[in-house]
């Protein structure tokens, strides 16, 4: 247990450095975000001028959604699976199978490291944000309520990192997979609740998001934040989560298991 500490520890820190080191990269990202969460402000006091409440939302609670979208989406979204394209595509996850660690626990202290850097960087622009523009803010009353939402967030974490682990094993079939990546990609933030909460959606539509598991990665998690989730829901969407989790750790295995053979009768 403490070799694999030491192992996938040092991936993270190596991982780490090599985030900071590309400065100009992260800054341009983060300029990128920062400019969302200004929009979103705007577009979202544009609309709740003269309205008390929007969606079911309070002013208060539609904007910790917005900014806490934000902080969930460096969280969940921020991961490093695109490189498991590139080194499908040049070969070079040859050079990681024939080593004595896991490659998914490779890429998921890749993808830890990612996250806290995303992480620290999404808190620094929401405080920005609340501190220029004296944002209103929606604090859960319960601290039961903070637990549920980790642990909602914790579940989501895992089951995005499924799902773009399964998309991006499509490489090995096709050298053209960075496209149906960048797809499901934009569909997935939508279906998530990443431009807006899934209550503007028709009701037969938020219904199928919920059903599948989109809704479960930033809508939900959120919801349960704001309180409003009530405990027939809370039960409800865990489940779903869990049973979704199953699925595609399922899915992800089998997915991985057919492609290293196709990739090895391909090389041999």
């Amino acid at each position: 247990m403490i070799s694999l500490i030491r192992k996938y520890g040092s991936v993270l820190r190596i991982s780490l450095q090599q985030s900071i080191y590309y400065r100009a990269s992260f800054l341009m990202d983060r300029a990128r975000t920062i400019t969302i969460v200004f929009a979103f402000y705007a577009f979202w006091s544009t609309l709740f001028q003269g309205r008390s409440q929007l969606a079911g939302y309070s002013i208060s609670q539609m904007f910790t959604y917005v900014l806490g979208m934000n902080i969930l989406r460096s969280l969940i979204f921020s991961d490093k699976t695109w490189e498991i394209l590139r080194e499908i595509n040049t070969g070079r996850i040859s050079y990681y199978l024939i080593r004595p660690i896991s490659y998914i626990g490779y890429c998921s202290a890749r993808d830890l490291a990612d996250k806290i850097i995303h992480l620290f960087s999404a808190f620094l622009e929401v405080w920005i944000a609340v501190s220029l523009f004296n944002i209103p803010l929606y604090l859960p009353k319960s601290p039961v309520t903070l637990l549920a939402f980790l642990l909602s967030a914790v579940l989501a974490m895992i089951l995005y990192f499924l799902m773009s682990y399964a998309v991006s094993a499509l490489a090995f079939w096709t050298a053209e997979s960075g496209g149906p990546r960048f797809c499901f990609e934009l569909f997935l933030e939508f279906a998530a609740g990443a431009f807006f909460p899934l209550d503007v959606l028709p009701a037969s539509l938020k219904s199928i998001f919920e059903f599948l598991p989109f809704a479960s990665l930033l809508y939900f998690p959120l919801n349960i934040f704001l309180e409003r989730a009530s405990p027939a829901a809370l039960l409800s969407g865990f489940l779903n989560q869990i049973l979704w989790i199953a699925i595609l750790s399922f899915v992800t295995r089998s997915l991985w298991k057919r492609g290293l053979k196709a990739y090895c009768s391909e090389g041999g």
